[in-house]
């Protein structure tokens, strides 16, 4: 994503707890990648979590970073080199970016040298077999960019759950935790797609939170 891309600073500020559900236990360095003005961050510290590292595009983003991350990289996540004498991570956050590269695969591949060995990787990913999605695809036709969400206009590529599970077997990373968000339907909208979420559960889901391990 070009620095012109990005959206406002707002953007960058969420601080995530719902991935605090997903981080493995003794987790006591991070490498937080695309961490915005560090809301994970401080979620991070005030979770235990000792030393909190980051990258991120957004320049604007180093004076938030100071104070609770022990060091950070402003630079394209996709071709950003961290340091050869960085010690390894036990876990690595890629919290709503890899959506938004244009090399996901390869970002996993780049950065999976950073972890200790049985480390792991926590990323959340937006699912695009969503049945708000779907709906407006099949019935609708239409496929509408917005400023955020599922459809975010800067989200360069898209993801179900088996292309989320192809995607880190193959970077060497054992998926062994996923949870999700759902979407929030009213009451009429439930009890109306209820038995076509009965026969296909994934199209409740917004996003997959996912918990992986350095095989």
């Amino acid at each position: 994503m070009n620095q012109a891309d990005m959206p406002s600073s707002a953007y960058f500020t969420g601080s995530r707890i719902d991935l605090l559900g997903v981080l493995p236990s003794a987790c006591n360095r991070v490498l937080d990648v695309g961490c915005g003005f560090g809301g994970f961050g401080r979620s991070l510290r005030e979770a235990g979590v000792n030393e909190v590292y980051g990258v991120e595009i957004n320049p604007d983003a180093a004076p938030y970073l100071k104070n609770d991350y022990t060091q950070f990289w402003i630079g394209d996540v996709e071709t950003v080199e961290i340091p050869s004498d960085t010690t390894l991570f036990d876990c690595i956050v890629f919290a709503d970016l890899l959506e938004h590269l244009r090399d996901p695969w390869g970002t996993l591949l780049k950065y999976k040298k950073w972890l200790r060995p049985g480390g792991y990787v926590v990323a959340s990913i937006p699912n695009v077999r969503n049945i708000a999605l779907v709906y407006n695809l099949v019935l609708r036709g239409r496929w509408k960019y917005e400023d955020s969400g599922l459809l975010d206009r800067t989200h360069l590529r898209f993801f179900t759950r088996k292309e989320i599970v192809d995607m880190f077997e193959a970077s060497g990373l054992k998926i062994d935790k996923m949870m999700y968000n759902r979407e929030n339907l009213s009451l009429f909208r439930r009890i109306a797609t209820a038995p076509l979420i009965a026969f296909i559960p994934d199209l409740s889901i917004c996003q997959f939170l996912i918990r992986a391990r350095l095989t």
